[in-house]
C-alpha cells in the first residue's frame, strides 16, 4: 500500500474516526504501520487514546499486541495503561497482551505504568488477573517504592485516594499469594523433598492435584507437583502423580515447559521413560522460550539415553526449533558426529 494510504490510516487512529479506520483496514492497510516520528503502531495510539472501537477493530485486523515502540521499548498495554483507559486494557490482556512485559528504557511492567499514573481501576484488574508484584525496575525501584514515590510526590486532586486504594489492592494480593502459597505447598513441598509419604496424604485429603504455586517471584512460580517432581527427579512422586490423574501436558508460566521437558532437560531418563508412556502424553510440545521439544531438550544436554527413550516412544525428529534446530543437529554438536544416535537420528529425519 503507498504510504500516504499507511498515513492515512495513523491519520485516522489518531482522528479517532472509527468509519474510516474500518475502511481503510478493509482495503488492505497496513495494520502494524508505524509513524515515522515516534515509532507507534495505530493499535499503540489508540490504546493511547482510549479509543474502544478501533483497538478491537485493529485487533480484529491482525494487530501485533505485544509489538514494542521504538523509543520506550513498550506496547500497547504499556500505553492503555498511561492513559487510564480500563476498557483498551482489557481487550489487549484477553487478546494475549503479556501483563509482565518490561519496558526496555526503564523495566516498568503494566502495573507499575499503572501504578505511576494512578489508573487504579486497571491495577485492581491486573492484579487481579495475577500480574507480578515481585519485580525491580531498571533503576532498582520495587513495586512497593513505586506506590510509595508517587504517594510522596502526588497532590493533584484525587491521587492519593487511588493510591491509597491501590496500596490496598497490593496488600490484599499479597495476603491471597500467601494463602495460595500455603495451599499449594502441601504437594509442591513434597514433590521438592521426595516424600512420598506426604505426598499420598495430600492425594487423600482431596488436595487439587494439578494446584498451582502461585507467581511471588520463585523456581516454582505457576508449577504443579507433577512439573516439581520431574524436575528435581523424585521417579516414585512422578509414578504416583500420573496414576492419580495428574495433567502430564501441564505447561508452566516461566520457561513455558512441560513435564517431560523437565525430565529430559535435567537427564531424568526413569521419569522420561514414565511420561513417555503416560495418556495423552504430548511428547513434541515445543516449549515458549525456544522451541525446542523434550528431544530438543535432550540432545541439548547431552542426555542420549532420554533421547534414545522419546524416539522409541515415537517422538518427532523433523521438529525446527526457533534457533532453525532439529535435533539432529543438536545430536552432532552433543554428541559428536560418529554417535549411534546420531546414525538414528540420520535415518529417520525428514529431509
Amino acid at each position: 500500500m503507498p504510504a500516504a494510504s499507511a498515513n492515512a490510516l495513523l491519520d485516522a487512529v489518531r482522528a479517532g474516526a472509527a468509519d474510516t479506520v474500518a475502511r481503510l483496514l478493509d482495503q488492505g492497510a497496513d495494520t502494524n504501520v508505524r509513524d515515522a516520528d515516534s515509532t507507534l503502531t495505530p493499535l499503540m495510539f489508540a490504546a493511547g487514546a482510549g479509543n474502544d472501537a478501533i483497538v478491537a477493530r485493529l485487533i480484529s485486523a491482525g494487530a501485533l499486541i505485544n509489538a514494542l515502540d521504538g523509543r520506550a521499548g513498550a506496547t500497547a498495554l504499556h500505553k492503555a495503561c498511561q492513559g487510564g483507559h480500563l476498557g483498551c486494557a482489557q481487550q489487549l490482556v484477553e487478546h494475549g497482551a503479556w501483563i509482565d512485559l518490561q519496558t526496555t528504557t526503564t523495566g516498568h511492567s503494566p502495573l507499575i505504568e499503572a501504578i505511576w499514573f494512578k489508573a487504579a481501576d486497571i491495577a485492581g484488574y491486573l492484579i487481579a488477573r495475577g500480574a507480578r508484584m515481585e519485580l525491580k525496575t531498571y533503576y532498582g525501584f520495587t513495586l512497593d517504592d513505586h506506590v510509595a514515590y508517587a504517594l510522596k510526590v502526588s497532590q493533584g486532586t484525587g491521587d492519593q485516594e487511588k493510591l491509597q486504594r491501590i496500596q490496598q489492592l497490593v496488600a490484599d494480593r499479597r495476603a491471597r499469594d500467601k494463602a495460595a502459597a500455603c495451599d499449594a505447598s502441601v504437594l509442591i513441598r513434597p514433590a521438592l523433598k521426595g516424600d512420598g509419604n506426604a505426598l499420598r496424604r495430600a492425594l487423600a485429603a482431596g488436595v487439587a492435584i494439578d494446584l498451582r504455586y502461585p507467581i511471588v517471584g520463585s523456581f516454582e512460580d505457576g508449577h504443579t507437583a507433577l512439573l516439581v517432581a520431574a524436575r528435581e527427579g523424585h521417579a516414585d512422586l512422578v509414578q504416583a502423580l500420573i496414576a492419580a490423574g495428574s495433567d502430564v501436558n501441564a505447561v508452566e508460566p516461566v520457561f513455558g515447559a512441560v513435564p517431560l521437558h523437565k525430565a529430559t532437560y535435567n537427564g531424568r531418563a526413569d521419569i522420561t521413560r514414565m511420561l513417555a508412556s503416560a495418556p495423552g502424553i504430548d511428547l513434541n510440545y515445543q516449549g515458549a522460550s525456544n522451541g525446542y521439544t523434550p528431544l530438543h531438550d535432550a540432545l541439548w544436554h547431552g542426555f542420549a539415553d532420554c533421547a534414545e527413550i522419546l524416539i522409541n516412544a515415537g517422538a518427532g525428529t523433523g521438529t525446527i526449533a526457533y534457533d532453525g534446530k532439529r535435533p539432529l543437529d543438536l545430536a552432532i554438536e552433543k554428541l559428536g558426529s560418529g554417535h549411534a544416535l546420531v546414525a538414528r537420528l540420520r535415518a529417520v529425519t525428514p529431509a
